[in-house]
């Protein structure tokens, strides 16, 4: 891999570590779901030796073909990411349906205390 194309991969991930952290400061993003996305912006910055180190990895574990140990890697995270933001749809549709049934329950409790005080 030439320097150019190392120095762009190490700037594009400086960027998105910085962005992360600027949006975090502005709390314009969550602090639990932005250490996902931290962690990527290092990934992406490390990867700019990605070759350095994936070679020498693979051929030790038999992979002839370095860039399918990414893949594999790559897959690995990917497939935790969506198990983790699955695990954060499914806590907010729970929280989301025990809401709408406090609502439930304090709008009937406000329409039987007009109807109590509309009676008396």
């Amino acid at each position: 891999m030439s320097i150019n194309i190392r120095i762009l991969i190490f700037i594009v991930g400086l960027l998105i570590f910085i962005m992360i952290l600027e949006l975090v400061r502005k709390r314009k993003f969550r602090e639990e779901l932005s250490v996902i996305w931290l962690i990527i912006g290092v990934v992406i910055i490390l990867s700019s030796f990605a070759d350095l180190i994936i070679d020498p990895i693979a051929r030790k574990l038999g992979i002839y073909y370095p860039p399918a140990l990414v893949i594999l890697i790559l897959s690995f995270f990917l497939i935790s990411a969506i198990l983790y933001f699955s695990i954060v749809v499914s806590d907010l549709k729970t929280k989301n349906k025990e809401l709408i049934q406090k609502i439930a329950l304090m709008e009937y409790k406000l329409n039987q205390a007009y109807k109590k005080d509309e009676g008396a």
